[in-house]
């Protein structure tokens, strides 16, 4: 073993091919590691769904779903300024976390001390969800239900892609905030960029990756369809109106129609197990006019 022997590590290739878990770190099986902290929103979801929130004793401020289970749990602060006291604090027997987690020296620091860690590699891909769902659910030891409810985000996926085939695909500007006069619109390889593919729209900004700010040139050159916003960013703008009327998106197509639409920001981007239904709830804002099937409850979109 090597000096992450104590950590489980998954790369992209891995989680999408394979969908497997590396072994655990020596001396732990998953099933003796009832003592769960977790960091990133979307690990949380898939411990929980997989039925054990009762292990959870801690969770990072990007969890806040499902409500009841995280809202009483300590917090070990945001994913990428984690606390190596306040986590060990909380006497945990695995860590499993987000490889966008930090500070690297915290994570150094749990490693010294061997802490069992469960690394999640992220991308932004459908299939990594799914693989995500698997991995994790291996650490915990579920494996055979972690493959369950993979099988099942997969063929809701397929639902909601059969559902909007036929449709045009609009395009999509989407703006994750706003500083003073700054937009920050979403390029290529985003979340947002993938729940825009997957509800049949297309992403209105070329060019770049990542967030960067958005002038009135550049929105006019994207000319969307659709502007999209999370619920909190279109509240702190004022509302729809407001949203029009700025100087960078008001000569717009989007802008001129109306077609000013918002989500809760943790549902529609946090590639999750509710991936599928926040791909069909975005599909119908996309789609006014599509008669789009509903997906069915699942244990995972239990508030």
């Amino acid at each position: 073993m090597t000096s992450t022997a104590n950590r489980v590590v998954l790369g992209r290739r891995e989680l999408i091919a394979a969908f497997g878990l590396l072994a655990l770190p020596r001396g732990i099986r998953a099933a003796e590691a009832d003592r769960l902290v977790v960091a990133g929103g979307a690990l949380t979801e898939v411990v929980v769904a997989l039925g054990a929130a009762s292990r959870l004793v801690g969770v990072d401020t990007t969890s806040l779903y499902p409500t009841r289970v995280v809202e009483p749990l300590p917090k070990v602060g945001y994913f990428r300024s984690l606390s190596a006291e306040g986590i060990l604090s909380l006497k945990p027997s695995m860590l499993i976390v987000s490889d966008q987690a930090g500070p690297p020296g915290v994570l150094d620091q749990l490693r010294a001390v061997k802490l069992p860690m469960a690394v999640v590699a992220e991308t932004f891909s459908a299939d990594h969800v799914t693989g995500k769902v698997v991995t994790v659910a291996e650490a915990i030891g579920d494996k055979a239900g972690g493959t369950a409810m993979a099988a099942t985000i997969k063929d809701d996926l397929e639902t909601v892609r059969r559902s909007i085939a036929a449709h045009d695909k609009p395009s999509v500007l989407f703006v994750l905030s706003s500083t003073g006069d700054r937009l920050m619109a979403a390029g290529q390889a985003t979340a947002a960029e993938t729940m825009i593919t997957l509800a049949g729209g297309r992403n209105a900004v070329r060019g770049y990756a990542n967030y960067k700010p958005l002038s009135a040139e550049s929105a006019l050159v994207a000319d969307p369809d659709v502007i999209v916003l999370p619920d909190h960013a279109l509240n702190a703008l004022g509302g729809m109106e407001a949203v029009r009327k700025l100087p960078q998106l008001s000569a717009t197509r989007a802008a001129s129609a109306g077609r000013v639409v918002s989500m809760d920001s943790l549902y529609l981007l946090g590639l999750g197990p509710r991936i599928a239904h926040a791909a069909r709830d975005f599909a119908a804002l996309l789609h006014p006019k599509a008669a789009l099937p509903s997906l069915p409850a699942r244990a995972w979109t239990a508030a």
